[in-house]
């Protein structure tokens, strides 16, 4: 009709998804209903007893750095040094979609959305999983769930979901193993915080002699590790940035005695210059040394 305003498609496939995530709850809800009827007197108890113990962890997570009761990808802290540690990935399933920028709300809603309608049972399979830690996202622009499931259900099938165009479609991506450099920071995710925080990290790699896992000129890649629900306090909230490394671990903690010394040796005051001269020539006499050794042998 004249004079009427269409509603954009892109609000009717959200609407839809949304029904459908309500209707496949409301569905949950009901079969743990009639489960907890066969036996009234012992399940429903339980039941008030594990949605309080529910309540009671979300007030608690308020106020932590970490979540508690949370998967999140398997890894190991191989180096400690300052501000960053060296781990080693293993390698690990995710639910992926695009995203924009971090500041634009509206586009990081879409795709967290979108990513979570599908781990509350918006998949070919109705299935529903447990909510993991952290939430990745990474500079090409994508936003991950890290899934902890054994049997993964696949998204929607692109042709026939209800899925906002402007997130793009949910894929199911395998992350290879990895040695990532990360570090650590509080407060709430920019991109102005993460330009900050990935050149603070890059200068230390840097001084540090550690190798990027990346080819020569090449735009470095990073990605971000968002710990912590929204509603927790900025102060205590766990961020972290990593950057691809292949750095031996020996270099680590090679720098990291050669700063202590040099710290008890000057007082406290460090001269960054000559402690990277002297973690030079430490590896230098390192690579010298090998060498030499090698040459024995032959």
């Amino acid at each position: 009709p004249a004079g009427r305003v269409p509603q954009p498609p892109s609000l009717n496939k959200v609407g839809t998804r949304l029904f459908e995530v309500f209707s496949n709850q409301v569905q949950r809800n009901i079969e743990y209903l009639q489960e907890d009827l066969k036996d009234p007197f012992n399940k429903i108890p339980k039941r008030i007893s594990e949605q309080t113990e529910t309540l009671a962890q979300e007030a608690k997570n308020v106020f932590l750095e970490t979540p508690e009761g949370l998967e999140e990808p398997e890894y190991t802290v191989v180096g400690t040094q300052g501000s960053y540690e060296i781990r080693d990935y293993s390698g690990y399933s995710v639910a992926e979609t695009a995203m924009g920028k971090l500041d634009d709300v509206a586009s990081a809603g879409k795709a967290f959305n979108s990513l979570a309608a599908y781990i509350f049972g918006a998949n070919e399979d109705q299935q529903s999983m447990p909510m993991t830690t952290p939430v990745t996202t990474t500079s090409a622009g994508e936003m991950r769930f890290y899934l902890s499931e054994n049997k993964i259900p696949e998204p929607l099938d692109k042709s026939t979901a209800p899925i906002d165009s402007e997130s793009g479609s949910i894929r199911i991506v395998e992350i290879p193993a990895a040695r990532l450099a990360v570090r650590k920071f509080t407060g709430f995710v920019t991109d102005g915080e993460i330009a900050r925080q990935k050149e603070s990290l890059m200068q230390s790699l840097e001084l540090d002699g550690v190798e990027l896992d990346v080819p020569h000129g090449a735009v470095v890649p990073h990605v971000i590790f968002q710990y912590n629900p929204p509603y927790t306090l900025p102060i205590v909230r766990r961020n972290e940035i990593a950057v691809p490394v292949r750095g031996k671990v020996d270099d680590i903690e090679n720098v990291t005695d050669i700063r202590e010394q040099w710290d008890i040796a000057t007082n406290g005051e460090v001269d960054e210059a000559a402690v990277t001269e002297a973690v030079t020539s430490s590896q230098k006499a390192g690579a010298s040394q090998t060498s030499g050794t090698d040459s024995d042998k032959q």
